[in-house]
């Protein structure tokens, strides 16, 4: 039989697909599987037709490289499925045509060379640039460039979530120098929260914010409270501002600006593990939002307070987790300090009664916490905290107390709760869950050592799901669940993800009803990263009914797991 090749175009998601991922979990006394293959030998069974490497892909163009504080952001033009970029001793494989590279020595020029790799690993002649990382002078009456060994720092910085699903930390490996927000709650916001008070003046006030937040999902939400607030719940508190940046299914960045917000523009899709700088500007004459110095929000809104707090959250879409790197939080304001900080005690919410040391040199304290009622009542007004009842408020006069809403609150804490655990219990017998607290002590004390950790969710590529699909004779797809009359059908393969970097792809197998059908290779000049593929299968000596392809990719990297895609179908009698 004649070798088939097929063109490659499209990336469309096919509704049914099961994916599944391999993971190395399981039983230590059961037997050691060996490790998956990194390597690849081609193989077709008979009535099958796998396509085959054609010319090498062409040269990216428009390449152009812009440097920044430990890092330099690469764009460039081209249609191939993956890309290589070398710098210095360092080699990255990424699906889209502009990528980051991070953790460099500012003031240091770096070469640079990008490469087209096609479906079968080729590669294309480099295109070559230079640039030099700089480091960020702006002024500003305060920020945080995270470039610590040990971040975040707790005297500005504290880390809010509902339970104990998130962290912020150091970045690994090439994000060393950015704060790193890890994070497996769902869609329930991550929030830092600067100690340091936000100022306005009667000019232009600024918050800054550089991230590479929202990813390919989820949001990025900046907020600026006026009140003692830790946590981002909805709908937005009275008097506050919300920008929410969020990801649509085509990739996009939507921006809304709560109160009374209008979108300015359309916003292209921002480039994976890419920084884009946001800013909410407060003017006399409203409030906008801008990326990379281009509004694309704006409201008429203008606030009547003059101090806010400054609020900067991830979520993750549902099910999911992210990882964001922090590069930048800054403020153009006027200038203001944060408090002297002291170590937080641990808090206990209905429990039982724990054993409570005293902290020296506390001068005040606050318990901070958030409620949310199950049913129609009166607001919560106190708190016990070391047995001692104290008024709780709210932490923004009127906001509604209703159930299902998340209600922040703040109660002071008496001399007895100077301690390092606080037994706190609501005064009341309607059903409120407690979904956060936070505590606030100051005293001439210096603030906690701060504590080096590892990110929940790791900075290594991985390999994309492989999707496969059963297309008809021309290569068509048809109604899903009819069956298809024996014959030639085409097994359509996609490899192909929006993440960072994704790990080396060695190649794929295909299996018809657990029956080893076709290996395609895709390692001609190194590994490949992502792609299409059209296989060729006659199903005339197949019986009627139920069939199913499973497709099983492998890396060039005996670390990274396999990475499994199932697709059933159907053949007439």
């Amino acid at each position: 039989m004649k070798r088939v090749a097929f063109a490659v175009a499209g990336l469309a998601l096919v509704v049914g697909v099961i994916l599944l991922r391999d993971t190395d979990g399981g039983n230590s006394t059961l037997p050691t599987a060996p490790p998956p293959p990194t390597k690849l030998k081609p193989y077709e069974a008979e009535q099958v037709l796998v396509p085959a490497p054609q010319g090498r892909p062409g040269t990216p163009t428009n390449v152009v490289a812009r440097g920044g504080h430990h890092k330099i952001q690469l764009t460039w033009s081209g249609d191939a499925p993956g890309y290589e970029v070398r710098w210095g001793d360092r080699t990255k494989l990424v699906t889209r045509p502009g990528t980051q590279l991070d953790g460099l020595e500012n003031e240091r020029e770096q070469q640079i060379e990008i490469r087209a790799v096609d479906s079968f690993g080729q590669r294309s002649q480099p295109a070559t640039t230079k640039a030099t990382p700089r480091a960020d002078n702006a002024p500003y009456t305060f920020v945080d460039r995270f470039d610590q060994a040990d971040e975040p720092d707790l005297q500005r910085w504290r880390l809010t979530k509902r339970t104990d699903c998130a962290r912020a930390t150091s970045g690994d490996g090439e994000d060393h120098d950015r704060l790193i927000i890890s994070s497996s709650c769902g869609t329930r916001a991550v929030t830092l929260r600067s100690r340091t008070p936000f100022v306005r003046t009667d000019d232009d006030s600024r918050l800054v914010v550089e991230t590479d937040a929202p990813g390919t999902g989820g949001k990025l939400l900046l907020d600026l409270v006026p009140g003692p607030v830790s946590v981002q719940g909805d709908p937005v508190l009275p008097n506050a501002i919300r920008a929410t940046v969020s990801t649509d299914v085509s990739g996009n960045s939507v921006v809304e600006l709560v109160p009374n917000g209008t979108t300015a523009k359309a916003i292209p899709p921002a480039l994976p593990g890419v920084t884009v700088r946001w800013e909410i500007v407060l003017t006399r004459n409203g409030t906008h939002v801008t990326r990379d110095g281009e509004v694309v929000a704006t409201s008429p809104f203008v606030p009547e307070w003059r101090e806010a707090t400054a609020l900067v959250g991830v979520a993750a879409l549902a099910g999911d987790r992210i990882r964001a790197g922090v590069d930048l939080i800054g403020y153009r304001t006027a200038k203001a300090d944060a408090p002297p900080a002291v170590p937080t005690p641990q808090v206990r919410v209905d429990g039982p009664a724990s054993s409570a040391l005293p902290i020296p040199d506390v001068t005040s304290g606050q318990l901070r916490i958030a409620l949310i009622p199950s049913r129609e009542s009166e607001p919560v007004t106190a708190v016990k905290i070391n047995g001692v009842e104290v008024p709780l408020r709210p932490a923004i006069p009127g906001t509604p107390w209703k159930p299902g809403a998340e209600y922040p609150a703040v109660a002071d804490l008496p001399k007895e709760a100077f301690t390092d655990n606080l037994n706190v219990a609501l005064v009341t017998q309607e059903r409120v869950q407690v979904t956060h607290t936070d505590v606030e002590l100051t005293g001439p004390r210096s603030a906690p050592q701060r504590q080096p950790g590892t990110p929940l969710v790791d900075a290594k590529p991985v390999l994309a799901d492989p999707v496969p699909e059963v297309l008809d004779a021309s290569g068509q797809p048809i109604e899903n669940g009819a069956a298809f009359t024996r014959g030639r059908v085409v097994i359509e393969v996609r490899i192909n993800a929006l993440d960072t970097a994704v790990a080396g792809l060695a190649g794929f197998e295909v299996r018809l009803d657990g029956n080893h059908v076709a290996t395609v290779p895709t390692t001609t000049d190194g590994p490949g990263a992502a792609g299409r593929w059209r296989i060729s299968l006659n199903t005339a000596s197949l019986a009627e009914g139920p069939h199913a392809i499973e497709v099983k990719a492998f890396s060039t990297d005996p670390e990274v797991h396999p990475e499994t895609g199932y697709v059933p179908f159907l053949l007439k009698p």
